[in-house]
């Protein structure tokens, strides 16, 4: 996306030179299959048509992360048992998805399902950064989150509403893959008085962000705000969170909240540069009174298509 590339300037950076792989899933395939087949690798005279790609099969893994969609990750995980061997699940809790793609990278043309929100598709990417890989594994969604921004941008959906796993599993092996371009964040600390201001490179630990790297898109203000105080809340209380439905509720209870107290009215004093192409819009900022900053990287955010050009900025 070149106009946030070029608005950006030098603030970020590209993460790599050769971006993760994203599956695009094929609009074509489709049909009415059945939902409940036996194992298609471990008995293939059951399932004819699995069997023909029982092969494929054994080259996708799937990270389940049993908390995503109201708890409905772990129907998910029972359901992909028949068509995946066991040994290709995992849970994300136990272990994280390290140790299972440490256990499959060797695999030519392997395919990772996330299956999750938009927050476990980024864990298993910032993981798979760490591992460097020759060979990068190419990533699927099944999307079991609250917004899912990520997986409707690539064609995945807005939520696993108990659809058909077969039709799912073939829209995985035969969906185009795609490049999906991501981004690294460098902090700085500034210093300011009235004469300059002095910027220098931060390493102390309280001064750096808990994740440098974009997926979807990056907040600062009252946006952010809202997400950790929900992400804090279900970490809390993860027994209150038990359907996409309530946590779209949460959602919009913090927002409505947050107009009434305003509580980042007064972040743009914090804020002493911001420069894009070597333009400032701290001004414009201003003017609108801004309480929230948001940089997309996709064109969905919090549901919502969003369409722009540099025109708009």
């Amino acid at each position: 996306m070149v106009s946030f590339t070029e608005c950006l300037g030098s603030l970020f950076s590209k993460f790599r030179r050769s971006p993760p792989k994203q599956i695009e899933p094929d609009s074509a395939i489709g049909g009415l299959l059945h939902s409940y087949p036996a194992n298609p690798v471990q008995h293939p005279e059951l399932n004819p048509e699995l069997s023909k790609i029982a092969s494929n099969l054994e080259t996708i893994i799937a990270f389940v992360n049993p908390k995503s969609g109201g708890q409905k990750g772990r129907i998910v995980f029972e359901r992909l048992k028949n068509y995946l061997n066991r040994e290709n699940i995992f849970d994300l809790t136990k272990g994280g998805p390290k140790p299972g793609i440490e256990k499959h990278m060797n695999k030519k043309d392997l395919r990772i399902i996330a299956c999750g929100g938009d927050g476990t598709v980024g864990w298993i990417l910032s993981v798979l950064d760490e591992m460097q890989l020759e060979n990068q594994p190419s990533v699927a969604i099944l999307p079991l989150g609250t917004g899912n921004d990520l997986a409707r941008t690539l064609g995945w959906g807005g939520g696993y509403n108990n659809e058909s796993m077969e039709i799912f599993i073939k829209r995985v092996i035969f969906g185009k893959i795609v490049k999906l371009d991501r981004w690294s964040i460098k902090t700085n600390l500034v210093n300011s008085n009235e004469s300059e201001l002095e910027i220098r490179p931060s390493s102390d630990a309280k001064d750096m962000l808990p994740l440098n790297v974009i997926n979807n898109y990056f907040s600062i203000g009252a946006d952010a705000k809202i997400a950790l105080d929900f992400h804090s809340a279900r970490e809390k209380n993860p027994e209150l969170f038990t359907s996409q439905a309530f946590n779209k509720i949460e959602y919009a209870k913090n927002y409505s909240k947050d107009l009434l107290n305003r509580s980042c009215k007064d972040m743009l004093q914090d804020i002493k540069i911001f420069e894009c192409d070597g333009i400032s819009y701290l001004d414009k900022l201003k003017t609108l009174n801004s309480h929230s900053i948001v940089f997309l990287n996709i064109p969905r955010y919090l549901n919502h298509d969003f369409h722009y050009s540099r025109s708009s900025v």
